[in-house]
């Protein structure tokens, strides 16, 4: 596949099902490593947002496998992607299979509250050029 050759390898940390212990919600996770065309949102895409979107730090990434989304009404976390140093959680995911690539398009906001997540443990994104 011939856009593959502009994806890197990123950190993924993806939640496991929720689980309860002493009657606490416990959240596992996992880091994985995926490669993605991470970008940024074009100002296109920012003024396509409501206006208190705008200003939150947002990419989007391509690829070949799926990409799982926060869900607010089940409480299921979404993906966190490491990029530049933040944490960024997946708020959307959509497979585009209309052209000979299908490939997977994600969109990812940066987290506010950083203090509660810990970088992964091996670098964990791409090294530009």
């Amino acid at each position: 596949m011939a856009i593959g050759i502009f994806r890197r390898p990123y950190t993924v940390r993806r939640h496991d099902k929720q689980k309860f212990v002493n009657g606490y919600a416990v959240n596992g996770s996992a880091d994985l490593t995926f490669m993605l065309n991470v970008q940024p949102l074009s100002s296109d895409e920012l003024l396509a947002l409501p206006e208190g979107e705008r200003s939150v730090a947002r990419v989007k990434t391509f690829g070949a496998d799926r990409l799982i989304p926060a869900d607010e009404h089940s409480g299921t976390p979404g993906d966190l992607l490491f990029v530049s140093g933040k944490w960024y959680e997946c708020k959307s995911c959509i497979h585009w299979q209309h052209t000979p690539l299908k490939h997977y398009e994600g969109e990812f906001v940066v987290l506010a509250d950083q203090s509660g997540q810990k970088p992964p443990k091996a670098g964990g994104e791409a090294v530009d050029d």
